[in-house]
């Protein structure tokens, strides 16, 4: 019979700025996902929610913009949303081939959640002087430039 001697073992943890940004964004959308949850949203959804109630009907691509997803990702969003009666579509007068997203009644209804975000961003910086938090956004919007840049180098 083999002992599993492994759980002694000590691990070994590189040091990777990827690694903990990717862990805390993980963490970051489940706490997110889960306090959504009772209003019957996910956190995809709200970002779309949040675009519109910040800057009214939007196309699918300024949407995807907004959210950092890709067009066809949004759609699938937006498709979802407007099966759960959150917003609707309708054909941009401006080009024939577009469409725009507005609220519907009911998403109207959740412009509660407009100032979501700033909850989550006190969950966060929880015990942070306001300079550090502010710091970290700098920070971390550094970093997604850097990693933006790099892909499109190596293109």
């Amino acid at each position: 019979m083999a002992i599993n001697n492994m759980s002694n073992k000590t691990l070994i943890v590189p040091r990777s700025l990827g690694r903990e940004v990717s862990l805390a964004a993980g963490a970051v959308s489940t706490l997110c996902n889960r306090l959504l949850e009772p209003h019957g949203l996910s956190l995809a959804q709200w970002a779309v929610l949040s675009s519109l109630w910040h800057n009214g009907p939007l196309s699918v691509k300024d949407l995807s913009v907004m959210t950092g997803n890709t067009g066809p990702a949004t759609t699938r969003i937006v498709d979802r949303m407007i099966a759960s009666d959150l917003v609707r579509r309708r054909p941009d007068p401006a080009d024939r081939r577009a469409v725009i997203v507005d609220l519907s009644d009911r998403g109207e209804e959740l412009r509660s959640l407009e100032s979501f975000f700033e909850d989550v961003n006190a969950i966060l910086t929880e015990g942070m002087a306001e300079a550090d938090a502010n710091r970290l956004f700098d920070l971390l919007k550094t970093v997604q430039g850097n990693a933006r840049r790099a892909t499109e180098d190596s293109r």
